[in-house]
């Protein structure tokens, strides 16, 4: 009995489908159609892209196929941390429209970019996405195991972070343009052991062994920030690095009492960021080891 009173429930229910696919309506009118234009050449889903990296994005539209209303609008935004910026809106009257740009994203974030399409008769169309935008980090040179030394030693104490490599008292002390290479000096010191410094530092130009750095023509005002980032971490760096934010409330002229293992960031004159890792301080003579790394 249950079995039958199933399938009759099943009959009135195809009976009914019947019943209503016979009955008169009016077609809904769709309204226009807007598509995003794909394809290797274009973006048009969610997608995440490097800073100053280009896209192209791009639409079609076509007006209902059942009112025929002409298109008459089309407006294209992008919507970042909760503020819209409308970068396209056009009016004109045809049956179908396209639209094609570059973007190029050159801070980091994310971005919904909104593509809308209205017809004569008010109706709209629409298309959205994200983009992601990250920072690759700058690219950087490398400069292993570079050793320093005394004032009277064939291995320099100033360093040309533009060359990776050290610098004598002779090569520097009369040669203003050996002078404006050099991004920061060693010298061990009495008060500052251990102490990586500025060409412009106040205690680095005391120092008459080393020139002195006062008399020099050039002083480079290189600053220094100190660190969290451990050795290990220094070590991990790939080919490209995003540098910590300088912090010019704490900048200093130099980095001293250093200990072995410690990573400091610096700052050139011309705004390039680098980290050096302390490898070594030897416990005889006025030498040391570091490894740094700097953008290029």
């Amino acid at each position: 009995m249950k079995k039958w009173n199933y399938l009759f429930a099943a009959l009135l229910m195809s009976v009914a489908v019947v019943f209503t696919s016979c009955s008169d309506e009016e077609e809904t009118d769709p309204g226009p159609s807007l598509s995003l234009k794909g394809g290797s050449a274009y973006t048009s889903q969610d997608a995440t892209i490097q800073v100053n990296e280009a896209i192209m994005v791009g639409v079609n539209g076509l007006k209902s196929p059942v009112s025929g209303q002409k298109l008459t609008r089309f407006k294209f935004s992008i919507t970042s941390n909760n503020v819209a910026t409308t970068y396209v809106d056009s009016t004109f009257n045809a049956d179908s429209f396209t639209w094609e740009s570059e973007l190029t994203f050159t801070g980091v974030g994310e971005g919904r970019l909104l593509f809308e399409l209205w017809d004569k008769g008010g109706i709209k169309a629409e298309q959205a996405f994200t983009i992601t935008i990250e920072d690759p980090g700058a690219q950087i040179n490398k400069y292993m195991d570079v050793e320093f030394g005394s004032y009277n030693d064939q291995i320099g104490s100033f360093f040309a972070s533009t060359e990776g490599i050290t610098y004598t008292v002779g090569q520097t002390r009369n040669v203003p343009d050996n002078q404006a290479k050099i991004d920061f000096l060693f010298f061990k010191g009495a008060t500052n052991a251990n102490t990586f410094a500025s060409p412009d530092d106040a205690d680095a130009g005391t120092i008459q062994d080393l020139g002195p750095v006062s008399d020099w023509t050039n002083k480079n005002q290189t600053r220094f920030n100190p660190t969290t980032i451990t050795a290990a971490q220094f070590d991990a760096i790939g080919d490209t690095y995003q540098f910590p934010t300088f912090n010019l409330m704490q900048q200093t002229t130099k980095m001293n009492n250093l200990t072995e293992g410690q990573v400091f960031l610096f700052k050139t004159k011309n705004d390039k960021l680098g980290l050096v890792k302390v490898i070594d301080l030897y416990s005889r003579g006025d030498r040391a080891k570091v490894s740094v790394i700097v953008q290029k």
